[in-house]
C-alpha cells in the first residue's frame, strides 16, 4: 500500500493578552463555543484536564455532525490536544477519511500581556484516494481556524479580568 503523508494545518495569532487568561477560556470543553468554530455545543462525557472525553456538536457540510474526543495534552496555559475517536454526520457513522484527526493549541507567552496562540489541524489520510479529498478540503480548514482565533481574541480581550 502506498505510503500518506500526514496533512497538517497551522494557523497562529498574537494575542494581546497574558498566557494565563488565554487558557481560562482555552482550557474549559464549556467555551469551546464561544470560540472554536466547528463547535456549536460540547458536552463533557466524562474526566477534566488529561483524559478528558468530550462530544462536539456541529455542522460539517449541511449535516449535523458529532466528534467525541479524548483530551490527550493538558498543560495550563502552554498546551491542549485533542484527538477524534468518533465521528457522526446525520446521526449515522461518518465516512472514514482519516485515520486519525488531532487538533493542538499552543499558547507562548510572548511578555507579560501578549501570547502567541497556535491552532493546527493534523490528519492522517485513511488511504491515498481520502488523502486527495483531505487536501482539498485544507482551505476551508485553514479558515476555521484562523476564525476560531479571531473569535478566541475578540473574547479574551472583551472580557473583564477576573
Amino acid at each position: 500500500m502506498e505510503a500518506v503523508a500526514m496533512i497538517e494545518i497551522s494557523r497562529n495569532r498574537k494575542i494581546p493578552a497574558p498566557a494565563a487568561r488565554v487558557w481560562m477560556v482555552v482550557g474549559e470543553a464549556e467555551r469551546l463555543p464561544d470560540w472554536y468554530a466547528r463547535a456549536a455545543a460540547v458536552e463533557v462525557l466524562e474526566g477534566a484536564g488529561l483524559g478528558r472525553r468530550q462530544r462536539l456538536r456541529g455542522q460539517w457540510q449541511g449535516q449535523d455532525s458529532e466528534v467525541d474526543q479524548v483530551v490527550t495534552a493538558f498543560e495550563p496555559e502552554r498546551r491542549l490536544e485533542w484527538r477524534h475517536e468518533a465521528e457522526r454526520l446525520g446521526g449515522q457513522r461518518a465516512p472514514r477519511f482519516a485515520s486519525e484527526t488531532v487538533v493542538r493549541v499552543e499558547l507562548e507567552a510572548q511578555g507579560p500581556n501578549a501570547t502567541l496562540v497556535v491552532l493546527e489541524s493534523r490528519q492522517q489520510p485513511a488511504d491515498p484516494d481520502k488523502e486527495a479529498a483531505l487536501r482539498g478540503n485544507s482551505e476551508y480548514l485553514g479558515k476555521m481556524l484562523e476564525t476560531s482565533l479571531e473569535r478566541l481574541e475578540k473574547l479574551v480581550t472583551s472580557e473583564p479580568e477576573s
